[in-house]
């Protein structure tokens, strides 16, 4: 969770029309400090073939008066808008829904059968907790309790 969710929650006010305008959905929405300073970082895509480098210029250019003029953020600040990628946390129903049958690497806050870390073919879910199957054995993870989940990643 991000150390300022004030201005996370603020932040989504700001876009939600904007984004609902364009087919835009929001995966995630961080602002913190990192090395350069403050960051306010979002993730965003689009059904279909992705979202385009154009279109996330266009959504910074639009946040980034927003933000001058609503006066959200007081301090210096960098702000990145870019797609997910290949390492798309999966956070809502609709991002386990889209993985249903795929392979996870899901890391819980704190141990669920004696580990952290979990790999497996997502094989159920609800709103308080998905199924992951690994060689035949199935692992029931709380929602509440997953620190981060994403599509394995698998390369040639």
């Amino acid at each position: 969770m991000s150390p300022h969710p004030e201005i996370v929650e603020r932040v989504k006010e700001l876009i939600t029309d904007y984004l609902d305008a364009n087919g835009i959905e929001l995966v995630d929405i961080t602002y913190r400090r990192e090395q350069g300073g403050m960051t306010l970082r979002l993730l965003v895509d689009k059904a279909g073939d992705g979202i385009s480098v154009y279109e996330c210029e266009k959504l910074n250019n639009y946040l980034s008066e927003g933000l001058d003029k609503a006066a959200i953020i007081d301090e210096r600040h960098l702000l990145e808008v870019s797609s997910p990628g290949l390492d798309r946390p999966l956070k809502t129903d609709r991002d386990f829904e889209r993985s249903m049958g795929k392979e996870l690497n899901v890391t819980t806050y704190e141990p669920i059968d004696m580990k952290r870390e979990h790999y497996g073919r997502l094989i159920g879910m609800d709103e308080d907790k998905i199924v992951i199957e690994s060689e035949g054995v199935s692992t029931i993870i709380p929602r509440d309790k997953i620190a981060k989940a994403q599509l394995k990643i698998r390369f040639p």
